[in-house]
């Protein structure tokens, strides 16, 4: 397949960048390995996103007539593939939904994002912020030490944006009832902005629902949810951590410019 009327630069998309002209995937200035076929399957859905691109379609673009392949389970592979390589998810997309019985769309998503950081309804930067521990009603020591690990690399990783002031797990430990006023808390931290959450188990699986909260006045930043099966997160945590951590970081992080790409820049 070739990719058709390739543009000159990347195209930006959240934490992302992708070069058509190389096929090269990147997360935050770093390469993200991305095998051909599932670069094939971005680029053809970040051509026109928003819009269906049926399994026929796909099917015709990527494998000529006369291969000999297992199509349905080459194109499920591909979009696995693809989906791990962004840290989405099939249950709770931000970058590629399946439309049952149709085909695939890449979900339109903002791409000039030019605020260094998130704002408040009443316009107060978001320059400081409190991942707290999950509210869960498991005592189940399994889920209390995945509830503690995710809330870890959450915060490990959003320290690392400049300019935001981020409270480490031993201070914020213990705020994990239930019955906690965000608010209240936020403003006992000197936070501007607080990351709230329940997690629990149903049947096989584990769900996640998150909130960035605005101490001022209450009002929510961002949420989202996710949920994945219970034996695969136990087994690897930082997958729902960094899933997590993507979206809320994209909030707080801007997306127009990256400091590597400016680097680069500059050393030219």
């Amino acid at each position: 397949m070739r990719y058709p009327a390739l543009p000159s630069s990347c195209i930006r998309f959240g934490i992302f960048e992708f070069n058509p002209q190389t096929a090269e995937l990147r997360k935050q200035g770093l390469k993200v390995r991305l095998w051909p076929q599932a670069a094939k399957i971005l680029w053809l859905l970040l051509e026109r996103p928003g819009e269906i691109r049926t399994r026929e379609e796909l099917q015709r673009r990527l494998w000529p007539s006369n291969s000999f392949v297992d199509f349905e389970r080459s194109l499920n592979k591909s979009i696995h593939t693809l989906r791990d390589a962004l840290g989405d998810s099939a249950g709770n997309p931000r970058y590629i939904e399946t439309l049952p019985g149709e085909g695939y769309r890449f979900i339109p998503i903002p791409q000039d994002r030019r605020s260094f950081a998130v704002r408040s309804r009443n316009m107060r930067k978001i320059d400081s912020v409190a991942v707290l521990p999950f509210v869960s009603e498991s005592m189940d020591p399994e889920m209390e030490l995945l509830n503690k690990r995710v809330v870890e690399r959450v915060i490990d990783n959003i320290s690392r944006v400049p300019g935001l002031r981020v409270l480490a797990y031993r201070t914020v430990q213990h705020y994990r009832d239930k019955d906690l006023i965000p608010t209240q808390v936020g403003r006992n931290l000197l936070v501007r902005a607080v990351a709230v959450g329940e997690i629990f188990q149903r049947n096989d699986e584990v769900l996640l629902h998150i909130e960035l909260i605005d101490v001022g006045d209450g009002t929510q930043l961002w949420g989202a949810q996710f949920k994945g099966l219970l034996v695969e997160v136990l087994r690897f945590p930082e997958k729902l951590a960094d899933t997590t951590c993507d979206q809320l970081r994209s909030i707080l992080v801007p997306t127009t410019r990256n400091r590597t790409e400016e680097r680069r820049e500059r050393a030219a």
